[in-house]
């Protein structure tokens, strides 16, 4: 019968996940990686909202496998299941536990297929996640968050807990984990998880951010944490929010530099005269190479200004009568 292996560990500031299937020869691990804690935060943000139309479809085709026993039926959830794989890589285990859950049922002909595949694990998917997105963040605020009060990590989250009384609902519940301490490569010795559940990697990348005390800050663009892998001073993330491939700090910096400019009077005097003889071009006022040249003398004049070698009212004046 096919089992299935799933394990991650953090090395090097590197968060690694590998899984395979086994049969009677293991076959190679499938193995992907990403910038520490990025797996947690894509989790946080995920619109898992947007999955459940999928995951309805789930569901519904479970049923119909308790009732029919068919394997027209077990192909299907696992084909959906596949699909919602690709949404993020935990989802992955999810394929592959519940591939080897299909895999024990139709040995023993779907008898106990029930017990073997609760359709309730694959529902309350949305609503789970949704609750730990919220507990999450709230804790991040608390503790992690590099421009929240000034306190160690560890007092933070006493104080955390206690402030919420032991309010299950509201605040992250962590759990034993199933770990071993182990030679994962030629060069490598670490901590790795080999996970039960969807919980359990989320714990895990929880909890290995409070010990290794990651810094985050809130994007001043889109709003959402970011962790730090240099100077505390970012005020943007990285993440791509157009489809030109832009990121919030490009957006940011052209943010930085209109503001810049616009407190720039020699800039702002440069710029309302640039217009305007641009908008001169369409009117036909003047020609292409007229406004070339001009453009050319106009920044030589502005540099000139910029460095004090003339002042802004001469500047000002040179433009009126240029």
């Amino acid at each position: 019968m096919i089992g299935y292996e799933f394990k991650t560990y953090i090395a090097n500031g590197r968060e690694y996940f590998l899984y395979r299937e086994k049969e009677i020869r293991d076959i190679p691990f499938t193995k992907k990686d990403f910038p520490f804690p990025e797996s947690l935060l894509a989790l946080v943000y995920l619109d898992i909202w947007s999955l459940e139309l999928l995951i309805k479809k789930i569901d519904h085709v479970l049923r119909e496998l308790y009732q029919t026993k068919e394997e027209r039926c077990a192909q299907e959830v696992l084909t959906l299941l596949e699909e919602l794989s690709h949404a993020h890589i935990y989802f992955e285990f999810l394929f592959l536990d519940w591939k080897w859950r299909v895999e024990k049922a139709r040995h023993n002909g779907y008898r106990d297929v029930v017990d073997l595949m609760p359709h309730k694990q694959i529902t309350h998917i949305p609503s789970n996640i949704d609750t730990m997105q919220k507990q999450i963040l709230a804790l991040f605020a608390k503790a992690l968050d590099i421009d929240g009060y000034k306190k160690p990590i560890s007092q933070k989250m006493v104080e955390y807990y206690t402030a919420q009384g032991g309010d299950t609902l509201h605040t992250f519940q962590f759990r034993p984990q199933p770990m071993n301490f182990e030679v994962v490569d030629s060069k490598t010795f670490a901590e790795v998880l080999y996970p039960d559940s969807i919980y359990d990697l989320i714990d895990y990348a929880l909890r290995e951010c409070i010990k290794r005390e990651v810094k985050l800050r809130i994007c001043k663009n889109c709003g959402r944490y970011f962790y730090f892998t240099g100077r505390t001073s970012a005020e943007y993330c990285s993440r791509v929010i157009d489809d030109k491939g832009r990121t919030c700090k490009d957006v940011g910096a052209a943010k930085i530099w209109t503001k810049n400019k616009s407190d720039d009077k020699v800039f702002s005097a440069y710029r309302k005269e640039y217009k305007k003889r641009f908008a001169w071009i369409k009117a036909d006022r003047i020609s292409d190479k007229e406004f070339h040249d001009w453009s050319k003398k106009a920044r030589e004049k502005k540099a000139e200004c910029d460095n004090g070698g003339l002042s802004l009212e001469e500047f000002v004046a040179w433009l009126g009568q240029s």
